[in-house]
């Protein structure tokens, strides 16, 4: 497991991982796409937009410092998981671009990780906001309209939006 911050997200990428093997050929049946660098984002989309917004409140010299206890929180925990239930979520309209309407799936793994709940505690603490914890979990296959497969995932900041997903359990 490796820990990646970037400019689009914070996460953990996944040296090894056959998580979806289950359902593989289902998947593969339907059109979907495998998902080859397994990741769990830890912060990304909606949610990275916003601190974005709060970090770009702050003088250079302090964002920099923020930026610095940020990073140490997310290399000092430890980051385990455990695989739990497999989803299909879809989700159609606006996701990454204004002007694009688009429909996009995936067949997701839900995953328990204690540490992205302290994770979201320390850096609401740390920026007084109230960011929502992002929904852990590893996209197995997507699908969608772009041309440029990268654009198929599906962002999920939290539990009500995976739940507006209307979620399918799968196993």
């Amino acid at each position: 497991m490796e820990l990646i911050i970037d400019e689009e997200y914070y996460g953990l990428f996944l040296e090894k991982d056959n998580t979806g093997s289950i359902i593989e050929s289902r998947a593969l049946n339907e059109g979907f796409r495998k998902q080859d660098k397994r990741h769990i984002t830890i912060l990304g989309g909606s949610t990275k937009e916003l601190l974005e917004d709060s970090l770009n409140k702050l003088s250079s010299e302090e964002r920099k410092k923020v930026l610095e206890k940020i990073k140490n929180i997310f290399e000092n925990l430890k980051w385990e998981f455990k695989p739990k239930e497999i989803y299909r979520i879809k989700k159609t309209g606006y996701i990454d671009n204004p002007n694009i309407s688009e429909n996009r799936e995936s067949y997701i793994n839900l995953v328990e990780m204690p540490d992205m709940e302290v994770f979201y505690q320390k850096l609401n603490l740390l920026l007084k906001t109230n960011f929502p914890v992002q929904v852990p979990h590893i996209t197995l296959f997507t699908k969608g309209e772009r041309e440029n497969p990268k654009w198929y995932g599906i962002p999920i900041p939290s539990t009500e939006e995976f739940n507006s997903m209307n979620p399918e359990k799968i196993y």
